[in-house]
């Protein structure tokens, strides 16, 4: 969990024993290329510290998956939807290359909340700026052509076409394959 400090340092100073309790939570998950550390139908528990690789967010609709998300490690993440209406998650996560994964029990998480108020403010600032992001690719989908969608997603991650794959690229800023071709060899010229 190397880069456990510098990424949750962008929210909240913690003291070396808050870091060390938040750090104790967490236990590793072997996830190589193409693996899902979480899938549709489960039961979500835990929340997710990615430390090192790419994953993407998707669901299944009739067979066709749909990418909502990619996450770029450093990053943290929790399913909330399904965490507390305790229902089954509609969502995947695959890794896209092989990742540095951990994983600590929600529960715990919240425990350490009530005694901590730096910990606290980390999540806190933490699930503000997760909504934001959230909000912005929300209102892109309702104001933004296809065309911006791309050419922000690319000005935003530079090297996102070497590192995931056209049709979840595609998929992300909702488009079909064909249409992505389109788009890029216009953007190209």
């Amino acid at each position: 969990m190397e880069n456990f400090k510098a990424f949750t340092s962008q929210f909240a100073t913690l003291t070396d024993k808050e870091m060390t309790d938040l750090k104790d939570l967490f236990e590793p998950v072997r996830v190589k290329k193409m693996d899902h550390v979480l899938v549709s139908g489960t039961y979500v528990k835990d929340l997710f510290f990615f430390n090192k690789g790419t994953f993407r967010v998707y669901h299944l609709k009739d067979g066709e998956e749909f990418t909502s998300k990619f996450l770029y490690a450093p990053c943290i993440y929790a399913e909330l939807f399904s965490i507390r209406k305790v229902t089954p998650t509609f969502l995947n996560i695959q890794a896209l290359n092989d990742c540095d994964c951990y994983k600590a029990n929600f529960v715990k998480i919240e425990q350490l909340l009530e005694t901590s108020p730096n910990i606290r403010r980390l999540f806190l600032k933490l699930y503000e700026h997760i909504y934001m992001k959230s909000s912005k690719r929300q209102v892109s989908f309702i104001l933004d052509s296809q065309s911006k969608r791309y050419t922000d997603l690319i000005a935003e991650f530079p090297n996102i076409l070497n590192e995931i794959p056209l049709q979840y690229i595609a998929s992300f800023i909702g488009v079909k394959p064909e249409t992505l071709s389109r788009i890029r060899k216009k953007n190209n010229q």
